[in-house]
């Protein structure tokens, strides 16, 4: 893969967050923050903190550490801006997308970046990579 310019979705910055056992590919998420220039969007902290707390049994303090650390990680993240609305909707009717998939690809395209996801709904349409592909282990 030619780029290092990444928008990361929920369902690899949640790796960094998660143990190994249940993360197989934490490593390569780790990778990915020393390697290459990566941001997300506001969507993937609400998504994160959605996970952190409804899947994991740490406390409050820790899960606002995490989110924090995610912030140190990608940069302030990207919200919407009102071009991606139109675009958001295409890709969800083109591709049977949900808006929040969507709007990975529509703020990476924006950006001139690429979408890194473990999703196969992004995955299938080539509308992001995967994670090994991204760290040059795939």
């Amino acid at each position: 893969m030619t780029t290092d310019a990444w928008i990361v979705d929920a369902s690899i910055a949640v790796k960094w967050f998660r143990p190994s056992e249940i993360e197989p590919d934490r490593y390569l998420a780790e990778t990915l923050i020393a390697r290459s220039s990566i941001r997300t969007t506001t969507l993937c902290v609400y998504e994160v903190g959605n996970a952190l707390t409804r899947k994991t049994r740490d406390s409050s303090e820790e899960i606002a550490r995490k989110l924090r650390a995610l912030i140190r990680f990608c940069g302030p993240p990207i919200d919407f801006s009102s071009a991606d609305y139109e675009v958001i909707t295409g890709l969800v009717r083109d591709h049977d997308l949900t808006f929040y998939d969507a709007s990975y690809a529509a703020i990476a395209g924006r950006l001139g970046r690429q979408v890194i996801s473990a999703d196969r709904d992004l995955l299938d349409p080539g509308l992001a990579v995967d994670l090994s592909t991204a760290v040059g282990a795939g």
